[in-house]
């Protein structure tokens, strides 16, 4: 998949090549460039999907165009959004039935969720 990013925080929070800038804790960090190596491998939406430690979810609220993906149970997470061949922002439909031909996503934010 490719990743592309929001804004420039959040590639400096999310790709590993800002990784000596990175605050995290070791274990946040392991996990992140675990979850990078991870997306950049894979064919598509899908996949990510399927892979069970990320717990996918969809958020809800202002943030209902969004989903976000877990770092193990570290409290933090990554939020992200699909997106088209053209780089746009899926937002409306069945996201879940169109995952295999998602080969794109947006990651807006990593957080810890708890703060």
């Amino acid at each position: 998949m490719k990743i592309i990013y929001k804004n420039k925080t959040a590639e400096e929070q999310f790709s590993s090549k800002y990784k000596k800038k990175w605050r995290y804790p070791k274990i946040v960090e392991q996990k992140l460039q675990a979850a990078e190596n991870f997306i950049d491998r894979v064919p598509s939406f899908l996949d990510i999907y399927n892979y069970k430690p990320f717990h996918l979810e969809k958020l809800k609220g202002d943030r209902k165009e969004e989903w976000s993906i877990r770092l193990g149970n570290t409290g933090y997470r990554v939020t992200l959004i699909p997106c088209d061949d053209n780089k746009n922002p899926i937002v409306e439909g069945d996201i879940i039935s169109q995952c295999k031909y998602i080969k794109i996503i947006l990651v807006t934010e990593v957080s810890n969720h708890y703060e």
